[in-house]
């Protein structure tokens, strides 16, 4: 697992739900890194001691002396460890401004970063200057944080938390390792207010309102083959159905990064019959996924074969990191 990292400068770490062992998997990866300076934010609030969504306990995220930190202020004070601040942040949360500081004494913290992408980005870059390599906590229910121009990886970690059905699991981990790993366009220009273009051999059509009449009409105009569509925003399954019943195939369509394709696993099945092969602008890549087998409201998988299962069906090294040495 280190080797995969090592080269990545910084990395988000996000769980397919809660409890799926997203804080064991970030707390693994800071004990890998002990011999340099780690930077640590979150987007949002984690690391509390009772998850405040169904209020069971969690684990405590662990810093060590020399990591830089990257927290709301009431989580400092909180804290009890020592630490010297580096920056004042005009950032707020609701535990008041994002202190940069950087710890001295060893122990566990709540991290509550920025709730924006865009305040995020910002805080990437103030971390920079004074570490090595810095980690993202990310929120469950926010993974479009993984489209921010300045993360360069991002991991996954799974586990029976999402469902009591294993396979559904596997089904929606594949979907997602699989979305984040989608081919990078390179030649794709378009402006900000562009929200819709196709590309044909003859012809370049440009829309700066997207929605279902636009397709309609789209549909009503073109008598030749598409090689390329541009959509901005979200690919919702009412397109893909559009596609469907208007034989749209055999193009490439583009949009701007993985978190925009807002469908669900089978609508996979209906783009490769189709054979329209799906590009993205912003390529944030998905290096692993952890699993975690146990769920703390009772129900768990079998972790062999779980283990097996998922190392099979990704296309991606797969971790129990609960069993690694």
């Amino acid at each position: 697992m280190k080797n995969i990292i090592d080269g990545v400068e910084t990395l988000g770490i996000i769980g397919l739900s809660k409890n799926t062992g997203k804080t064991t998997t970030l707390n693994k990866i800071i004990e890998m890194y002990q011999n340099i300076t780690i930077g640590l934010t979150s987007i949002g609030l984690d690391g509390e001691s009772l998850d405040q969504v169904n209020f069971l306990p969690k684990p405590k995220i662990i810093v060590r002396p020399r990591m830089v930190i990257a927290t709301a202020y009431e989580c400092l004070v909180a804290s009890n460890l020592e630490y010297e601040i580096i920056k004042k942040t005009d950032m707020r949360t609701a535990l008041g401004l994002v202190y940069i500081v950087r710890i001295l004494s060893e122990g566990t913290m709540v991290i509550a970063g920025p709730t924006t992408n865009y305040d995020l980005h910002q805080l990437i870059l103030m971390l920079k200057p004074y570490v090595e390599k810095i980690l993202v906590d990310g929120a469950f229910n926010r993974m479009t944080f993984a489209n921010i121009e300045s993360l360069d990886a991002i991991v996954l970690a799974t586990g029976a938390a999402y469902s009591t059905d294993m396979n559904k699991t596997v089904l929606q981990t594949k979907h997602i390792v699989e979305s984040f790993n989608l081919k990078k366009t390179t030649d794709y220009t378009r402006t900000p207010d562009e929200s819709l273009i196709i590309h044909t051999k003859h012809r370049h059509l440009t829309f700066h309102e997207k929605n279902m009449n636009t397709f309609k009409l789209i549909d009503l105009e073109l008598n030749e083959k598409i090689e390329s569509m541009y959509i901005k925003g979200a690919i919702t399954e009412q397109m893909i159905d559009f596609f469907i019943a208007h034989d749209f195939r055999d193009f490439t369509l583009v949009c701007d990064d993985a978190t925009k394709l807002l469908f669900k696993d089978h609508y996979f099945d209906y783009i490769e019959k189709l054979n329209i092969q799906i590009h993205v602008i912003h390529q944030t890549p998905l290096l692993f996924v952890t699993i975690n087998p146990w769920s703390p409201i009772g129900h768990h998988y079998n972790e062999t074969l779980f283990l097996n299962i998922m190392q099979r069906e990704l296309a991606v090294p797969v971790y129990n990191v609960k069993k690694m040495e």
